[in-house]
């Protein structure tokens, strides 16, 4: 009996090649991929205020948001190379054009960003979103090396 299947199997083998598989042509599938993001929805990964608090020794990270008729400070609560999130008193409305800038460590950040969205907190403060426009390289590489240097530190 056991020589028989191993017979069988042999025969299997030497039947097998590449012409015998059936084409894939008018392969369908019946449900939309959307592949795995590690980060969720997000397209890049960002340095929370609590990392950046600790990596540079600072309770806050203040910012100064202006625009056209707008020119306010506030605090930094997360960065990535895309984007990031702010806190601050007073609003702004969503695709709005603004320039930041603040200090991570010694340095010097200064970009324009476009309001993605905003968040009325219960404290009565505002969460916003923004995303860079044209990021500068200095700053793209800086932040870049905070996110990638972050494993390996201890928080």
């Amino acid at each position: 009996m056991i020589l028989l299947e191993v017979q069988d199997t042999i025969m299997t083998k030497e039947k097998t090649n590449w012409d015998s598989i059936p084409s894939l042509e008018g392969l369908k599938v019946d449900w939309e991929y959307e592949p795995e993001n590690a980060l969720g929805k997000r397209v890049r990964d960002r340095m929370a205020a609590k990392e950046l608090h600790v990596l540079f020794g600072v309770k806050n990270i203040p910012i100064k948001v202006v625009s056209k008729k707008y020119d306010e400070k506030g605090y930094l609560l997360d960065i990535s190379n895309g984007g990031g999130a702010i806190l601050l008193n007073k609003g702004l409305a969503e695709g709005q054009l603004v320039k930041i800038g603040f200090f991570l460590g010694k340095q010097k950040i200064v970009e324009r960003a476009v309001v993605r969205n905003i968040v009325l907190t219960k404290t009565g403060k505002y969460r916003t979103g923004i995303e860079f426009v044209e990021l500068s390289e200095d700053s793209d590489v800086y932040i870049g090396s905070l996110i990638s240097a972050r494993g390996y530190t201890e928080y």
